[in-house]
């Protein structure tokens, strides 16, 4: 991450401070594609007591890294639920990168969540860098589109 901070203090405790990014973010968002623009935009993206925010969101799979494809989805639910609440469709991409610290295999669990994430511009597109408790994902793509669920229906509506 480039301007968002997360320092972990304690084990299981973290030091979240996106204010650096949101302090370049409207330097940094003419150059974003729409959707990214309007995902990193949204006012409640970094607004840990909001519903939109991607905090503490679980991701229920990992992007594909070998022969990646040109676009795919990554399903985000809350710990201990089943329900997306949030959908990232990525088209254009033309990198993945999955990383756990230290190595080895990325675990999705209700214990590894997002932590928090940036969207900044890029020659292809967008980067979408995703912070997780034990790992990070990064996505170069073209544009993304994010779809959060309404809670009182199947519905979804754009970031």
């Amino acid at each position: 991450m480039r301007y968002v901070i997360i320092e972990q203090q304690a084990h299981g405790t973290y030091w979240h401070d996106p204010n650096p990014y949101l302090a370049e973010l409207p330097r940094l968002a003419p150059a974003l594609p729409p959707g990214a623009r309007a995902f990193a935009t949204h006012p409640e993206h970094y607004d840990f007591s909001a519903p939109r925010c991607v905090k503490d969101l679980r991701p229920t799979a990992l992007p594909p890294t070998a022969g990646a494809a040109d676009q795919f989805q990554i399903h985000f639910t809350w710990p201990a639920s089943q329900d997306h609440v949030l959908t990232v469709h990525y088209y254009g991409v033309t990198s993945v990168q999955v990383e756990a610290d230290g190595g080895g295999v990325l675990e999705l669990s209700d214990f590894n969540t997002v932590r928090l994430d940036e969207l900044l511009p890029h020659e292809s597109g967008c980067s979408h860098e995703l912070r997780l408790t034990t790992g990070s994902i990064r996505i170069l793509c073209q544009d993304l589109d994010a779809q959060w669920a309404l809670p009182s229906s199947d519905r979804a509506q754009p970031a």
